[in-house]
């Protein structure tokens, strides 16, 4: 039996540093989100199947919504099958065939729409398979890979005239969320305004910097997720909106140069503390030491991400002393402060029931 879903819809490519962060929240915090994964191969893995196997470990007996992750970029398909499986996913014959069968083996999955290349009659079968398997589906929008059958998807939603899917308005990476404003408003009351009241619709995004080389001790960069979504909820007519980001990360892209210099994130509600000093060679140990220095830090989440960057400070032989380490941990604090946005988070019980 799966629980209930929660109202917080982070977006996670299927890296170790998102997955590790995630695996280690509470499980009060899972209760109130519902990731939207993007997927691509697990590391060396043989078959596609082992993505999903990596998700449910993260994210056990719980629904959550998966994609294809189109930032990935396969490397050797000729001779990994994991890879050349991802392509076939990709394949939009047969109203997607391959991906309509893969998604449809795993019962917690709530698969995306995939709408390249579609008409009419390919999309209705696409909302039949779900619906004869009576499971919902999603249809994600990219606003920077609108695709132009736009209005054809929208015509077949109207038609459907059900609650059983969830649109997430996707805006990727932008420096300030609320520059996003003015297009989600006009799809909101403009193409999806005739979509039924009671259909959840997620807006999403990411303004994670993509430098820090410039940063010398701490720097608090806030980020304006939640100012988008009250506006928007403040100038629609649409009560079901949800709030999505990245939690905390950005769209893979392609990574040269050296390993990055020793840095220790802290996350906010509203705001990412970055903590890294190049000039006063600083190492994990002395990063976090100034985080937790300042009145920026709570230190009483009783969760994992802070336990990590506490025992960097006292040694960090043991604690984060790779840059995957301290991602994990500042995407552990960012998602679970994010899925109890505006709750009281101290003084919960954060222990896991036992399960056999």
């Amino acid at each position: 039996m799966l629980p209930n879903r929660g109202t917080y819809v982070p977006t996670l490519a299927v890296r170790a540093s998102e997955m590790r962060g995630l695996e280690f929240l509470p499980a009060v915090s899972k209760a109130r989100m519902m990731p939207l994964f993007l997927l691509a191969p697990w590391f060396n893995s043989k078959t596609l199947d082992r993505t999903i196997e990596r998700i449910e470990r993260a994210y056990p007996r719980r629904l959550y919504f998966l994609d294809i992750d189109r930032d990935y970029i396969p490397k050797d398909a000729e001779n990994s099958l994991a890879q050349a499986e991802w392509l076939e996913l990709r394949d939009p014959s047969g109203h997607f065939e391959a991906w309509r069968s893969f998604c449809m083996k795993f019962p917690a999955l709530i698969p995306c729409l995939q709408v390249a290349g579609q008409d009419q009659h390919d999309l209705r079968a696409q909302v039949e398979k779900c619906q004869e398997n009576e499971r919902e589906f999603c249809w994600r929008i990219e606003l920077t890979r609108m695709p132009p059958n736009i209005q054809t998807v929208v015509d077949i939603l109207i038609e459907i005239g059900t609650a059983d899917f969830s649109i997430v308005i996707e805006g990727g990476w932008v420096e300030d969320p609320l520059t996003l404003y003015a297009r989600t408003h006009g799809m909101l009351t403009g193409l999806l305004s005739d979509l039924d009241g009671r259909i959840p619709i997620v807006v999403s995004c990411t303004s994670m910097p993509k430098g820090f080389s410039h940063i010398v001790g701490v720097e608090d960069t806030p980020f304006s997720n939640h100012q988008l979504l009250d506006d928007l909820r403040r100038d629609t007519n649409r009560d079901n909106l949800l709030f999505g980001d990245w939690g905390s990360t950005r769209p893979r892209e392609d990574s040269f140069g050296q390993a990055p210099f020793p840095r220790i994130d802290y996350a906010t509600n509203d705001s990412w503390h970055f903590s890294r000093n190049r000039d006063g060679n600083w190492g994990y140990r002395e990063a976090a030491r100034a985080i937790i220095e300042r009145p920026v830090w709570d230190g009483e989440l009783g969760i994992w991400g802070e336990d990590m960057i506490r025992d960097t400070a006292r040694t960090p032989d043991f604690a984060i002393d790779t840059p995957q380490k301290n991602i994990a941990s500042r995407v552990n604090i960012h998602l679970h402060r994010q899925a109890l946005y505006g709750d009281n988070i101290h003084g919960l019980d954060l222990d896991e029931d036992w399960i056999d």
